[in-house]
């Protein structure tokens, strides 16, 4: 029988020598002396058991853990920590198991060996103790006091996860290392950094803006308490702390933060909704234009056909004839590949960025419309600098449509002459695109709604009022820009600023 691999993965040599001695005869040792290597091993080959450090240098245990955890093929590997920080670690129980430091071989033998041979009953009984434990709120307690720290610890384990810090450093330490709370709670009176800097950093980091902070003080004056609910936090409780209190405080700020995430979840799919829709009003233009760009090659392709055919019937086609023939339907051919191509590639959703040429981006979206623009008699006109940056290419073209697209129908209904202009400069370490129409203007009314939802200048049901704001929403959330909109003579100015790197 095969014997069970065990990984381990510690920064120190003589650590990682003391545990494979004591687990040789018995198991298979693989050793990692950093995350990033021990995360490669598991990807590459099959490992039953993690004996994981939590003190690593770069990449520390609980910033592997995360990774082995969030891997589908990684998720089920038994995860122990092997450290000194005992009562840390083990509030933090999202590993399987804990050895602390210093350990016996017997310990660590009976450890690895509960984890790789469980029996069914126990297993199913840990699966439903790690459900239940699961559906339990996380709660992170911030105070330099062990004392304090302590009281938390019983008034709350029963109920709750508890996570501690004994500084505002540490805290900040445990989050980015990948702690997910749902309530902190914040003593104010710490060296280094107090309570009020922590509250003020967490609320300037999206990732924990919405976090509820709720003040742990013996400060109870109206200034100290207006302040931190000017920081952010949610509520204040006064040292000494009743249990009572403390607990309905806390129930009542995660039932409110329960609902808040439900409600921010449903703006994201409504948004990834609208998203969705904004790209297949592109693919529809996309593709009106296809069909357009289409007929001139078919049409070659068809004739030159039918001239073989009757050339050769007549007995006139000479090997110089049905060579140009052939030349021209693979022109047509590679014409017809190339709009193919440009379709083809705007539907793959771009998950990475990559680098490219800004003025080959304009040219191609200006392509995509042009049939558009040459059926209404709108003039485009270029001063295109050459800009490499690096973003989200096809986000950025469906942009650039959705603002061409936007002015088309502003110069719709114009008589005269119909001028569309576009700019590029750069400014610093970013490029400004303008795109200029000489439609008349927009009204200074609607200038300062005209990208929000649903909002829309055309009458009855033209419009549904969300291109723009789709426009914006990209622009903000994938790539890192800004947009703005202003009246010129004669004409509107949409100014978008994108980061070159």
């Amino acid at each position: 029988m095969d014997k069970k691999r065990v990984l381990i993965v510690d920064d120190v040599p003589s650590n990682i020598h003391l545990l494979m001695d004591m687990l040789k005869d018995k198991y298979s040792i693989v050793a990692a002396t950093n995350g990033k290597k021990a995360l490669e091993i598991i990807s590459d080959s099959h490992i039953d058991i993690v004996l994981l450090d939590i003190s690593m240098p770069q990449m520390d245990g609980y910033a592997v853990l995360k990774r082995i955890k969030s891997d589908e093929k990684s998720v089920n590997i038994p995860i122990i920590f092997v450290s000194s920080f005992e009562e840390e670690s083990q509030l933090k129980i999202k590993a399987d198991g804990f050895i602390s430091k210093p350990f016996s071989k017997q310990k660590v033998l009976d450890i690895v060996s509960k984890y790789l041979n469980e029996d069914k009953n126990y297993i199913e009984n840990r699966n439903i103790e790690v459900t239940m434990e699961d559906i339990k709120k996380t709660i992170l307690v911030v105070d330099d006091s062990p004392e304090n720290l302590q009281v938390m610890i019983e008034v709350l384990k029963q109920d709750y996860k508890v996570s501690v810090a004994t500084s505002a450093k540490k805290a900040l330490e445990l989050l980015n290392s990948g702690l997910k709370v749902d309530l902190i709670l914040l003593d104010v009176i710490m060296p280094e950094m107090d309570g009020y800097e922590l509250c003020k950093e967490l609320k300037s980091i999206n990732e924990y803006k919405n976090i509820p902070v709720i003040f742990v003080t013996i400060l109870e004056n109206e200034h100290d308490i207006v302040l931190g609910f000017e920081l952010g936090a949610v509520d204040y409780v006064i040292k000494p702390i009743e249990p009572i209190v403390l607990k309905a405080r806390i129930n009542t700020h995660l039932k409110l933060k329960s609902y808040q995430d439900k409600l921010l979840d449903d703006i994201k799919q409504k948004d990834e909704l609208l998203l969705n829709q904004s790209k297949l009003a592109v693919l529809g233009e996309m593709f009106e234009n296809i069909t357009h760009q289409w007929k001139q090659p078919l049409s070659s392709i068809s004739v030159s056909t039918t001239g073989i055919k009757i050339e050769k019937e007549h007995d006139i086609l000479t090997d110089e004839r049905l060579m140009s023939f052939m030349e021209s339907i693979e022109l047509s051919v590679k014409h017809l590949n190339q709009t193919i191509d440009d379709f083809k590639n705007f539907l793959v959703n771009d998950t990475k960025q990559h680098r490219f040429n800004l003025k080959d981006i304009i040219n191609k979206t200006i392509k995509l419309l042009q049939i558009k623009f040459k059926t209404e008699n709108i003039l485009i006109q270029t001063d295109l600098q050459d800009v490499e940056m690096i973003n989200y290419q096809n986000d950025l073209i469906q942009v650039l449509m959705n603002i061409l697209s936007n002015a088309y129908e502003a110069l719709w209904h114009k008589s005269g002459k119909k001028i569309i202009e576009i700019e590029t400069y750069k400014l610093n370490n970013q490029v400004c695109i303008e795109v200029r129409d000489n439609a008349g203007g927009i009204a200074n009314e609607n200038l300062k709604n005209i990208f929000k939802k649903y909002f829309s200048t055309k009458e009855d049901k033209e419009g549904s009022g969300v291109g723009l704001y789709m426009t914006k929403k990209i622009l903000d959330d994938r790539l890192k820009g800004e947009i703005d909109v202003y009246n010129i003579d004669n004409g509107a100015c949409f100014k978008i600023t994108l980061p070159t790197i």
